[in-house]
């Protein structure tokens, strides 16, 4: 769906992407972390043709035409803009006539993405009267209005209280099981952990790390068992059951957890007739991945893709990874964006419209 190879691009002295390549399977959906500033949104936007690259080659839905593919694409942008005199039903229907679909199939559809996105009751409410989290769902029922083969969402809980977050990442969920391909681009760990397949890291303009996010989940994290006291001769039955397990008075540490470690410390608990109060990850792998990623550590490729991609354009990928549900937990503070970016952006945009406006134009266009 999504093959970009050596892909350099620059904002006037700005360089932004190095040589970034990066492969996305049919039916995947795909995390791409990084810091604010980093160059994600730079990245959909050379997907959509929005921007052109400096060098390298981005094919989108087997096509290196992107305006050719762009109906078959939905995009959720990071910051949307709505004329808010329109209701939700209005400003759909509007946004809907440029697909060029019939009037009663676009009314069919503009209904069945307010469902889906929970706004069905508030559909003839204007948009002026709509929280940050209602105008982001009904963003996302925009990009759904096609019927997409791909979404690409930029930054979809930016803003957004953790009660907003919390309804757009269960959206998000919904939207998956539908099967489009995604392409995600977020800075919060919690939107990966809960929604994708496959998750990449950019920094210093290439992808620096990636993984699949089922690897990640087994690849031995230490947690924490807090307990009601527990008396010594509890602790020593416990530490026996392997050299990775520490019993404290009421905690037990287990590191480079297991499955079946972690069950038979349970099990060992429970028979004792110790309570437990809380299982506790203390370590992150996902954390880990990015962290030592950002911070240019080596070890921040150490958890391999698993999805399969095909070698080239023309070959089919194998599916992909169905990720089963986890409970949310607390990202770490993003690195400070990159002031001034969005100033070169649009010099960009602006540079580009003139330089189509100065190409003399063949009778044929």
């Amino acid at each position: 769906m999504i093959v970009i190879e050596e892909v350099d691009k620059s904002y006037g002295d700005l360089q932004v992407l190095r040589g970034l390549s990066l492969r996305v399977a049919e039916g995947e959906v795909y995390g791409l972390l990084g810091p604010n500033g980093v160059g994600k949104s730079t990245l959909i936007h050379l997907m959509l043709g929005f921007l052109r690259p400096d060098a390298g080659r981005v094919q989108v839905l087997d096509s290196r035409n992107l305006e050719r593919v762009r109906s078959r694409i939905g995009y959720v942008p990071e910051r949307q803009r709505y004329h808010t005199r329109y209701t939700a039903r209005e400003y759909l229907r509007f946004i809907g006539r440029f697909s060029g679909m019939p009037a009663d199939t676009l009314n069919e559809r503009v209904d069945l993405e307010l469902r889906t996105v929970g706004l069905a009751d508030a559909a003839d409410r204007r948009l002026m009267h709509f929280s940050k989290g209602m105008l982001q769902r009904l963003g996302i029922a925009q990009a759904l209005l096609t019927d997409p083969d791909l979404l690409l969402i930029d930054e979809p809980t930016s803003g957004l209280d953790p009660a907003g977050q919390r309804e757009v990442i269960d959206l998000l969920a919904s939207v998956r099981d539908r099967h489009h391909t995604i392409f995600l681009c977020t800075h919060y760990l919690q939107e990966v952990e809960l929604l994708c397949d496959r998750v990449g890291v950019l920094a210093r303009g290439q992808i620096v790390a990636e993984a699949s996010v089922r690897s990640l989940e087994t690849s031995g994290a230490s947690v924490l068992i807090r307990t009601s006291p527990l008396v010594l001769e509890v602790r020593q039955r416990i530490e026996a059951l392997g050299p990775m397990i520490r019993a404290e008075s009421s905690a037990v540490r287990i590191r480079s957890n297991t499955p079946a470690l972690q069950e038979a410390v349970l099990r060992a608990l429970l028979d004792s007739g110790a309570l437990v109060f809380a299982l506790e990850p203390l370590e992150r792998p996902l954390e880990r991945l990015y962290l030592d990623a950002v911070r240019g550590e080596s070890g921040a490729e150490v958890f391999p893709a698993t999805v399969a991609q095909p070698a080239r354009p023309d070959e089919s990928p194998n599916g992909s990874i169905a990720l089963p549900w986890a409970p949310p937990t607390t990202p770490p503070a993003p690195p400070s964006a990159r002031t001034g970016e969005g100033d070169t952006l649009l010099n960009e945009l602006l540079g580009r419209k003139r330089d189509d406006d100065d190409t003399p134009k063949t009778p044929e266009q």
